[in-house]
């Protein structure tokens, strides 16, 4: 939306200053003007003389045939925010149906893969054939580091050669979707294929370079990236239905380092609360309550969690047995 876009409904001004305020306190809100925008134009069309009527909330987050729940979640989100700036403003405001915003949080079950699934997707990158674009070195790598990691694409493609520090073993999380930067430790086994791309790709550098390129030294995209990686997953006979549907999608590898951290910190018998925070803290999560639907998944995923099997899974981090010394490829075998 252009800086000079004027809100015309009878919330204009307060709109802008709402706008205002989250962006003088370091909030981006791109998306939420745009939000902003729908509810400023929806409500020229009711009477708002004694602030905003319950029926204008409800029309505004009320789920649409042809939205996304998150799309909904958004709207709401916005409305409970914005309906209290008013509030501290002493205009009169609806607040939106805190069961409305339960129901698309519970409706949503993430895609999560099981070991077996993510060996098999690792093992598919790995033989992606050689040609100019690269592809073949991106993956095998781009991937292991978001199911180790738990960061988001986004995040993952904005990492400069200066974040991604191999000798100290740890990764530079900034301006990230929470606005929460950080430090993320990683494994050996991750930094002996973090080193590998190095090597392959940047023989001379800047600490201000990108540390994923294209083969024309441009930024990838998340949504390209997405599309070769359900291309992958439907190779594995994984059912693509769409993200509404509890399909796999390439940030269902985030929800799976979720899982799967809580997986092995539980068998460890870390308790549930060490085990929540140190996992939100890592994910950069805004609060314990949106890291701790996972644990919940984790229980769905491994039911013999409560019975203490022995025969567990193994470390969450991907290990290469075959490759001690060095990282290969089977195409450079």
């Amino acid at each position: 939306m252009s800086a000079d876009f004027k809100f015309k409904g009878p919330f204009q001004t307060e709109l802008a200053a709402y706008i205002s305020e989250k962006r003088r306190l370091g909030c981006k809100y791109v998306a939420e003007e745009e939000i902003a925008c729908a509810f400023d134009v929806l409500s020229t069309d009711y009477d708002c003389s004694n602030g905003v009527p319950k029926a204008l909330v409800d029309e505004f987050t009320r789920l649409k045939p042809n939205w996304k729940e998150t799309t909904q979640k958004k709207r709401i989100s916005f409305m409970l925010n914005f309906s209290r700036y008013l509030i501290n403003h002493d205009i009169n405001s609806a607040l939106p149906d805190k069961a409305a915003l339960h129901s698309v949080q519970e409706s949503f079950k993430p895609y999560i893969f099981t070991h077996e699934q993510i060996s098999h997707i690792f093992e598919m990158a790995d033989q992606i054939c050689p040609s100019h674009k690269k592809s073949h070195i991106f993956y095998p790598v781009f991937l292991r580091l978001l199911y180790c990691t738990g960061l988001r694409a986004g995040e993952a493609l904005n990492l400069t050669m200066q974040d991604v520090d191999l000798d100290a073993m740890k990764i530079s999380v900034k301006d990230t979707k929470n606005r929460h930067d950080r430090v993320l430790p990683i494994d050996a086994s991750l930094v002996k294929y973090l080193k590998w791309y190095k090597e392959q790709i940047h023989g001379v550098y800047h600490d201000e370079d990108l540390f994923f390129l294209t083969n024309n030294h441009k930024h990838y995209h998340t949504g390209n990236c997405n599309v070769f990686f359900v291309s992958l997953i439907k190779r594995m006979n994984i059912p693509y239905r769409g993200y509404k549907n509890r399909s796999a999608s390439i940030h269902s590898l985030r929800h799976t380092f979720c899982v799967h951290s809580l997986e092995k910190m539980l068998h460890d018998d870390i308790p549930n609360g060490v085990a929540l925070k140190l996992l939100s803290c890592y994910m950069g999560h805004q609060s314990l309550s949106a890291t701790g639907r996972y644990l919940q998944l984790t229980a769905e995923a491994f039911p013999d969690l409560t019975q203490k099997i022995e025969s567990m899974y193994g470390d969450v981090f991907p290990k290469v047995e075959f490759l001690p010394e060095e990282v290969k490829m089977p195409y450079e075998e």
